[in-house]
């Protein structure tokens, strides 16, 4: 009588049912037994027959545990109960389910602009790498639009969806694999794409010009002239405002609803950043760092004859993190919103705490520590270690000692 032969099994979650698929040749089955051994000790953690033509067979949720290796056997039984001999043995893993979603995207969330930048969150508590993954876009009915190409990147997981239509239903969606081979999918997450078509500043007027054989084009573009005498730097595409202020006062005239973004970095401090005024009243932006180590950023904007103020959340960010402020006028009704972006950590830097830190905060030489308190980074530049037997009387909080007993 033929062996069976059990189909591959991908690596899953222990804590949830799993379906076994045998494959046979010979007279119909009417049961079936698999034999699952732990693979380290070859001992027998799961024995179960069951009676059913199919040739399938579950594994109940929590029979096994996660972050280990199982072998398993499988055999069947044909209709006067003779059994086959035991399949040959199939290595297989069982990890705890990853985190694998969209960050920061609600179901149904609005998009406000043609494109928009996805990221997913990856976390895995044993450890399981992502190997590759693939982003898709459907249309209301699920259609697909879109397949990205095969990306391996396991530090920045995302993806960048452009030339969306206005007032439009999308799903979008990211699938991946393991190292192991272990299936991800964040699901279908639908977004409402709705946004405000530029209008008269993005204009372009063309006029022709027949006696010079030519077309005028004008746009309601305004370049604006730096007023003083300074030089400034670009880096990395950004001005250097360190110890500089940046003045315009000709050019340019808002006179209706408007929305101003401010983008940089070193903006842990108190100071007056931003100062917009035709004359008379004018809107102002700065920010203030609290006794208890928090930052708010402060719009102040005109109201009739006196001004009122807005106060971003409560802000802790690092000088290397990308701050944006967003400021929205809309019927003469203020808006303030705060954006943080996380710069990442030195190589070598040091995190302790009870939760493995974000991949993009961390390089290759990056440590991790599990205590029992917050996560936190240490920088290389700023700890002590100590090599010993005893425990050094002079140690600070952030210092390492290695040896005892």
């Amino acid at each position: 009588m033929a062996k069976p032969t059990i189909m591959r099994i991908h690596p899953f979650d222990a804590d949830k049912d799993y379906e076994i698929t045998l494959s046979w040749i010979g007279s119909r089955a009417h049961a079936n037994r698999i034999i699952i051994y732990d693979n380290d000790t070859n001992a027998v953690v799961f024995d179960d027959t069951i009676s059913s033509f199919a040739l399938r067979h579950t594994i109940p949720a929590r029979t096994l545990s996660n972050n280990h290796k199982y072998t398993i056997q499988a055999q069947t039984y044909d209709v006067e109960n003779i059994p086959s001999p035991l399949s040959n043995k199939v290595l297989f893993y069982t990890f705890k389910t990853p985190d694998f979603y969209f960050e920061g995207l609600a179901e149904n969330a609005d998009i406000t602009t043609s494109s928009f930048h996805a990221t997913i969150r990856y976390y895995s508590e044993d450890w399981e790498d992502i190997s590759k993954y693939v982003f898709y876009l459907y249309d209301a009915t699920r259609k697909q639009l879109l397949e990205s190409s095969e990306m391996t990147d396991a530090h920045d997981i995302g993806y960048t969806y452009k030339g969306l239509d206005n007032n439009t239903v999308y799903y979008v969606r990211c699938r991946g694999v393991t190292v192991n081979g272990m299936e991800l999918d964040t699901g279908y997450v639908e977004i409402n794409v709705k946004y405000e078509n530029p209008n008269t500043y993005a204009r372009i007027y063309a006029t022709p010009n027949p006696s010079q054989g030519c077309i005028q084009v004008a746009t309601n573009l305004i370049i604006i002239q730096y007023d003083g005498t300074d030089t400034f730097s670009y880096i990395d595409g950004m001005i250097n405002l360190i110890d500089k202020t940046l003045y315009y006062h000709e050019g340019f005239l808002i006179e209706n609803d408007f929305t101003l973004i401010i983008r940089g970095i070193h903006l842990w401090q108190d100071a007056d950043i931003f100062k917009m005024s035709n004359g008379g009243s004018g809107i102002t932006i700065s920010s203030r760092i609290y006794p208890e180590g928090k930052l708010r950023f402060r719009l102040m904007a005109p109201n009739g004859v006196s001004n009122y103020l807005l106060y971003s959340d409560e802000q802790v960010f690092n000088n290397t993190d990308m701050v944006t402020i967003a400021v929205r006028r809309k019927n003469n009704v203020y808006q303030l919103k705060v954006f943080i972006e996380l710069g990442d950590a030195k190589e070598g830097d040091l995190w302790y705490g009870t939760q493995r830190p974000d991949r993009h905060l961390m390089h290759d030489n990056d440590a991790w520590i599990n205590t029992d308190g917050e996560t936190y980074v240490v920088s290389k530049d700023l700890y002590t270690s100590y090599l010993g037997r005893s425990e050094p009387q002079d140690a600070i909080i952030d210092d390492l000692w290695f040896g005892g007993d």
